[in-house]
């Protein structure tokens, strides 16, 4: 693959140099902070503007769950803004306001926070005129408190005839001879930003509409300085790199490729100095924290600096300056290594996709040369938006540093809440926060997310699967934790947002417990309204089958090979599972398993599968036949897939809570004259992993608004228990009562033939009248005995 260097220009000059600064030489800079006129920040940030209002969400319809190619990065490009020709701010806060109307208050249109925030930028004091372009600064800070600006004035008899004289001192974001480096990298005539000073700390309504308008001040800058102050770069990957500029800036590598990539051995097994020093980047802790990887997202232009090692700190300081370009670069030639581990070239892979598209961004021609258009932001917020909050909420933030601890670990889960709602473009930001609001415990803000995310109508913020949010006063919310895993399923790039015609989400609260009342479609359960008297014949025959499996080494997905070792502490719960799950789908029967497969991105030949579902196959004679083992290869590798998509490993299930269940579409639309049994060979079946904690009382719904097959990739069956004993069925409520109350004890994929996802699109939502009250569960999903399927 040909990876972009210079799109655009055949020289790749000044993307790697090493600048040297003379201790000697460095003075404090004479520099001011001013605010920015409207006229100019209208004209400094307009292009953010632009980008507010020229993208629209597009919708498709791929219907597969698969691998999931969904990113789920930290690193990830920001999330497509959110459909403002047909919703803008005030419709999305309605829209909230009918949900959640306390969660509604504490947010406000992001056009206000962009309109009114106060822009400061740092220049030279005898600078006179306004910027036409400014620089940004991302940096982590190592201090536990910060400093701020302060007047110093001279002590008397410094200055003749008794004058005295006022200054500001600024506090250095980072050490002095790296923020001489920075100041650098302006233009003539160019400002600084950097939030420590331009933005007043002690005016919670001002920090606020500035945090609010964050991703236009990174995204309009004309370049992004990122300092690493944290690490040193040691003499020998100093002096390669000394020797490999002039090889890098000259190569003759045509621009759409990159200089010494597709060796053999790789450019970084020559050269480990290459290497170290990449590692050594990485593992600064700039990489970890929230709002350093959010800037770094809004780029569009980066320039790195990171000091080399002194031994003297008197004499000259030299640092290491390349951009976002030679940054990839380096990206690239390491992902030929194949050393590393999955989960680093999960990183690496990320990195290098974001900052792909941010070199062609930057390498492109423009009548301006300084102001280029910001990054067009992809259509893909439904499948953004929940990996994002899970992934920005695993990074660091530290909140404002004035504060005691656990007010400052409060400030910063707001923090996060803020890089979240920038990141996914949608049209509200928060409002400053209020003594009245509920206290910022990172179940609070995940609350606040998902429920904005249901008022913006997605879908994946009804279906994530992790553990119950547990609220400040002690109850356990119906919403879920999100997790990466929840668009894990999801084969595609968009995900329309559900429709508006489905029956409206409600959130209240009884008093004791909020809950969610909306429209649910139940499922019918054939184990319990027609069970097979075959199901434990073909129990015996999936056993025999893994037994063969194990037995003659068939290899296969990660999931089964993982327990084939000897004394491996999950092999027996594992085995049960896999056991469990090849018996129901020989119950649902191999067209049914090819119609499942087939979403699951699972090539099969129907012809070497055939065999294995005939029911009098001898299975000892089989495994002499030469097509023996790629067919059970494939068959294991259906199970690998469904077991792990299906259990919702995120909430703490295991293969110990959860197992198998045949489940097919609601009967409520058949004539009185139609058996169950007609019912469910008629309308399709499914499965779904259920808790064996609740195999006696569960039913399965799936809310109306996700009942769609666009759908079908997400966790949207709900499993739930009745709050009342004597609630048997949906249609059931006692007293008279029109509600029916449900505890959700976990969501789950659906894996569901053609004739299942036709059954529930066409379905109606059910109950017999009865609305429908979800409340989260008291307590954390238990174990039990089986499930059952037939």
């Amino acid at each position: 693959m040909a990876y972009p260097v210079s799109a655009f220009s055949s020289s790749r000059l000044g993307q790697l140099e090493i600048l040297d600064v003379d201790g000697e030489e460095l003075l404090a800079s004479n520099l001011q902070a001013h605010i920015v006129a409207p006229e100019a920040r209208a004209r400094l940030l307009a292009s953010d503007r632009h980008a507010h209002s020229s993208q629209s969400l597009s919708h498709s319809h791929s219907q597969s769950w698969g691998s999931g190619h969904v990113s789920s990065s930290p690193y990830s490009t920001p999330s497509s803004r959110y459909d403002d020709d047909s919703v803008d701010a005030d419709t999305l806060l309605q829209d909230l306001a009918r949900l959640a109307p306390s969660v509604a208050k504490s947010f406000l249109p992001k056009s206000h926070a962009r309109d009114n925030f106060v822009f400061r930028l740092i220049n030279d004091a005898d600078f006179v005129g306004e910027e036409q372009s400014y620089v940004a600064l991302s940096y982590c800070w190592k201090k536990v408190q910060r400093d701020v600006p302060r007047k110093v004035i001279s002590p008397i008899g410094d200055l003749p005839f008794g004058l005295i004289k006022e200054e500001t001192q600024w506090p250095l974001p980072v050490r002095e001879e790296l923020w001489h480096a920075c100041l650098g990298e302006r233009e003539r005539g160019e400002g600084i930003w950097f939030d420590q000073v331009c933005i007043n700390q002690d005016d919670e309504a001002e920090k606020a509409l500035a945090i609010g308008s964050m991703d236009a001040i990174y995204r309009n800058a004309r370049a992004v300085v990122v300092a690493l102050d944290d690490i040193a770069i040691p003499d020998d990957e100093a002096s390669f790199l000394r020797f490999y500029i002039e090889e890098y800036t000259y190569s003759n590598v045509p621009a759409d490729q990159q200089p010494n990539a597709g060796l053999n051995p790789p450019m970084m097994l020559q050269q480990p100095s290459l290497r170290t020093f990449l590692e050594r980047i990485l593992s600064s802790i700039w990489f970890e924290r929230a709002w350093c990887a959010h800037e770094m997202r809004l780029a569009r232009d980066h320039v790195f600096l990171v000091p080399c090692y002194s031994y003297d700190t008197q004499a000259q300081f030299s640092f290491i300056r390349f951009t976002g370009a030679f940054f990839l670069h380096m990206l690239v030639l390491a992902s030929e290594l194949m050393t590393t581990s999955p989960a680093a070239q999960a990183r690496l892979a990320s990195l290098r996709d974001l900052f792909s598209g941010s070199v062609l961004h930057s390498q492109a021609p423009t009548s301006y040369p300084s102001i280029k258009q910001p990054l067009p932001f992809p259509t893909d917020f439904t499948t953004t938006f929940i990996p994002t909050i899970s992934q920005t909420f695993a990074l660091k933030a530290f909140g404002n540093p004035r504060l005691p601890t656990y007010l400052r670990s409060l400030d910063a889960n707001r923090d996060k809440t803020c890089i979240c709602l920038s990141s996914s473009g949608l049209p509200i930001a928060l409002k400053p926060a209020s003594p009245l609001q509920r206290p910022n415990i990172e179940d609070e803000c995940l609350r606040q997310l998902l429920l904005v995310g249901l008022a913006a109508r997605d879908p994946v913020s009804l279906c994530t699967t992790g553990a119950p949010l547990r609220l400040h006063d002690g109850s356990v919310s119906w919403l879920c934790r999100p997790s990466p895993l929840d668009t894990f399923s999801v084969n595609q790039s968009v995900l329309p947002r559900f429709s508006k015609k489905t029956g409206q989400i409600t959130q209240s609260s009884d008093g004791q417990a909020e809950y969610a009342q909306l429209d649910l479609v139940f499922l019918d359960l054939p184990h319990r309204s027609s069970p097979n008297p075959n199901f434990a014949s073909n129990v015996q025959r999936a056993r025999a089958l893994i037994d063969l499996c194990i037995q003659c080494q068939v290899q296969s997905g990660s999931l089964w090979m993982m327990w084939q070792g000897p004394g491996h502490s999950r092999a027996p719960a594992l085995k049960n599972v896999f056991i469990q799950t090849l018996a129901c789908i020989l119950e649902c029967g191999l067209p049914w398993t090819l119609s499942v497969s087939s979403k699951l991105s699972q090539s099969i030949d129907p012809a070497a599968l055939d065999a294995l579902f005939a029911p009098h196959l001898h299975l000892q004679s089989y495994v002499q036949h030469p097509g023996a083992r790629p067919a059970l290869s494939l068959l294991l590798g259906v199970l690998c897939a469904l077991i792990s998509h299906g259990i919702p490993w995120a909430s703490g299930a295991t293969e110990r809570t959860h197992g198998p269940l045949i489940i097919s579409s609601p009967t409520a639309s058949l004539s009185p004259s139609q058996s169950p049994y007609h019912a469910v060979q008629g309308m399709g079946r499914a499965l779904i992993f259920a808790p064996f904690a609740h195999s006696k009382t569960l039913l399965v719904a799936v809310p109306d608004a996700v009942k769609g097959t666009t759908y079908e990739g997400l966790a949207r069956g709900w499993i739930l228990t009745p709050r009342n004993p004597y609630t048997g069925s949906p249609g059931l409520a006692t007293g008279g009562s029109s509600t029916v109350s449900w505890t959700i004890q976990g969501k789950s994929v659906i894996f569901g033939d053609t004739s299942f996802g036709d059954g529930m699109a066409g379905s109606v939502s059910g109950g017999g009248g009865k609305s429908h009250r979800v409340f989260g569960p008291s307590a954390t999903i238990g174990m039990g005995g089986p499930v059952g399927s037939g």
